[in-house]
């Protein structure tokens, strides 16, 4: 009887569609298009400028949550202390700090981001329909938004 249990709680977790984030904006910001290898130079620090020359902030989700999961493992391919020693040796060598913020939840993140302009977030799609994400704008990234073919955050 457990072995069946056990077969049948694993058939269901694999059942469970792979999760889908969204990078959400500003409704002022004017990119409405990121390319991949652009939203990953930001997150990476490459690149610290939206393409208007404005300041990039970014914002992080906590540790243990799936936005920073996928961040680290499939966006960023690192570990939390590589992404924190890559960080800090831009600064070693001369360069501006990447500024970064770091909130524990999807809310959070989509209030943070409605309060300052120049953020982006990488939140579940999933939490899009709630209240603190409906006044934030998802960002193409490659011409694509969740949910249609080919779009590559997730």
């Amino acid at each position: 009887m457990i072995t069946a249990l056990l077969a049948a709680s694993t058939l269901d977790h694999a059942a469970e569609p792979a999760p889908v984030f969204a990078a959400v904006v500003h409704p002022s910001n004017p990119t409405h298009n990121l390319q991949f290898h652009d939203l990953l130079s930001m997150f990476e620090g490459g690149s610290r400028q939206w393409p208007n020359s404005s300041g990039v902030v970014l914002v992080e989700r906590d540790a243990g949550s799936a936005p920073f999961r996928y961040l680290m493992g499939r966006l960023l391919n690192t570990t939390p202390g590589g992404y924190k020693r890559s960080l800090q040796n831009i600064e070693y060598r001369g360069e501006a700090p990447v500024s970064i913020k770091t909130l524990n939840s999807d809310a959070a993140a989509c209030q943070f981001v409605f309060n300052v302009p120049l953020a982006i977030a990488i939140v579940e799609a999933g939490s899009l329909a709630s209240p603190a994400c409906s006044s934030v704008r998802v960002l193409r990234i490659d011409g694509k938004l969740p949910g249609e073919e080919g779009y590559r955050l997730k």
